[in-house]
C-alpha cells in the first residue's frame, strides 16, 4: 500500500498506466462486441447497451486515444464496413461533452449485433495479422 505522503510515489513517470483486461458486467446481447472492441489495443468501452427491438437501438461508447485516431477509427475502418453490412440502420459519431476526451459511439438496430460483431471481427483479426 502506498503511503500518500511519501514523495517518490508521487512521482508520475512510477506510476504509468498499463492497459489490462478486466471482467465487467454487461448486458448479455452486446458482450460480443464489447469484448471485440476491448481487443484493440488502447481503446477504451465507456458504456454500452443492447437496446430493444421495439424501444432503442444498440450501443457502445469508448475512448480511443485523440481525435485524429479516434476519427480514423471511426470514419475510415469501421463506418464504411458497417454501412456495406447493414446501411445507414448503424451510426457512427465522435462526441465530446464540456471539453472531455473525445468519445465514439457506434449505434445500431438490435438485430444487427451479430453483423457488427463479424465487421469488428474481422477489424481485429486483421490488426493482429490473422487471414479473414
Amino acid at each position: 500500500m502506498h503511503n500518500l505522503d511519501d514523495q517518490s510515489c508521487m512521482e508520475l513517470e512510477k506510476h504509468k498506466p498499463a492497459w489490462v483486461r478486466v471482467n465487467v458486467q454487461v448486458d448479455e446481447g452486446i458482450a460480443e462486441v464489447v469484448s471485440l472492441l476491448g481487443e484493440i489495443e488502447e481503446l477504451e468501452t465507456v458504456e454500452s447497451c443492447q437496446g430493444c427491438p421495439t424501444e432503442a437501438k444498440a450501443f457502445v461508447y469508448f475512448h480511443y486515444g485523440d481525435w485524429e485516431r479516434l476519427c480514423r477509427f471511426m470514419f475510415v475502418t469501421l463506418a464504411p464496413r458497417l454501412d456495406q453490412q447493414i446501411g445507414q440502420s448503424a451510426l457512427t459519431s465522435v462526441e465530446v461533452f464540456n471539453g472531455s476526451v473525445p468519445l465514439g459511439k457506434i449505434s445500431f438496430n438490435t438485430e444487427a449485433i451479430p453483423i457488427v460483431a463479424s465487421v469488428l471481427r474481422d477489424i481485429t483479426q486483421e490488426r493482429q495479422g490473422v487471414p479473414s
